[in-house]
């Protein structure tokens, strides 16, 4: 199968299960049916306040590019050609299940806290999440250039001018970012992780004490199991899904203090992650 025909074989899977599945539950669930199981784990307490505020975005007024390449940049070869056109793609599948991550992450954010996009892609999230902090900041990180590229242009263009952009593999962040985030998030991008242990141990330290860490992405064993054969023959770059069970022990080998695991939409739901307080 070639590249184009696997990548329209997966955006038409997609879509189909935004229409079939993710829609419809969306709307039971607001109608106060229950469709996802309880939460399980311990979640965030005790938030340190106030946010961090802006940093980066004074600092830089363009994407900050990688000098020299990775060894991990074969794997984003596909997302760098689709920089522009990616977000129409994904749009219809990854609203419905951003709408709830983000009514369960508002509880934990204030106007002006940091965040970091670990992922951004072409920014559509981290545009939605710099609204909620507009004493705050929003930094967008991705390896594929053409994603950072893209991001920055369109979150410009909309006057968004508390964000900024680093090229960086998350399993390799700079330095100057430990500490330095109230929450950091990834929206459908940890299953692109070549190194999760790896990645989820920068991101804590990226983290100032007490500081949230929010996953969003497949979770449950039935959907694991239907959706790993479609993405592994038609998902650039996709490595592996985690269960509920894997996320939390992830999180806590890492060094999180307190782990949990929230379904939000049939397939899909939130892992979470609380950096201890000191």
């Amino acid at each position: 199968m070639t590249s184009r025909a696997a990548e329209g074989l997966l955006v038409g899977a997609m879509w189909s299960y935004s229409q079939t599945v993710l829609a419809p539950a969306q709307a039971l669930k607001r109608a106060g049916v229950a469709v996802v199981p309880p939460p399980e784990g311990d979640e965030p307490v005790d938030l340190p306040a106030p946010g961090l505020g802006p940093r980066f975005s004074a600092e830089h007024d363009r994407p900050v590019l990688l000098e020299s390449a990775t060894e991990h940049d074969a794997l984003v070869e596909e997302f760098d050609r689709m920089g522009e056109v990616y977000e129409a793609f994904v749009r219809p599948f990854s609203t419905p299940i951003f709408d709830e991550a983000v009514a369960v992450m508002r509880q934990w954010l204030s106007p002006d806290a940091r965040l970091l996009d670990a992922g951004c892609g072409a920014g559509r999230e981290l545009r939605r999440m710099a609204g909620l902090v507009p004493d705050g900041e929003v930094v967008g990180i991705d390896l594929a250039a053409g994603m950072v590229t893209a991001a920055h242009r369109a979150t410009r263009a909309r006057g968004l001018d508390h964000c900024a952009f680093f090229q960086s593999d998350v399993g390799d962040l700079p330095d100057r970012f430990t500490g330095a985030f109230d929450l950091v998030y990834s929206s459908l991008a940890h299953h692109h992780y070549p190194d999760p242990p790896a990645a989820t141990s920068e991101l804590l330290r990226c983290l100032r004490p007490g500081g949230v860490y929010c996953v969003v992405d497949p979770g449950p064993a039935w959907f694991n199991a239907l959706g790993a054969p479609l993405a592994k023959r038609s998902d650039p770059g996709w490595i592996s899904f985690h269960s509920p069970a894997e996320f939390r022990r992830l999180f806590a080998t890492a060094g999180f203090a307190r782990t949990s695991w929230r379904e939000l939409l049939p397939g899909f739901g939130l892992a979470v992650g609380q950096k201890a307080l000191s």
